[in-house]
């Protein structure tokens, strides 16, 4: 998501577990937690419609 891009906010109440693997992820990216939800939640989804198709 580049700089200006429109976004929305999506809150999520995920169990704790969750949350730590998703900042497990983000310290080794080097990015934010968000920026990580965010990566985690478009890889998934892409893998979904490849298994849909």
């Amino acid at each position: 998501m580049a700089r200006g891009d429109v976004r929305e906010s999506l809150n999520l109440r995920v169990p704790p577990e969750l949350k730590r693997q998703v900042e497990e992820y983000a310290h080794r990216a080097g990015i934010s937690i968000n920026a990580a939800a965010c990566v985690l939640l478009a890889d998934a989804l892409r893998l979904e419609r490849r298994r849909q198709a």
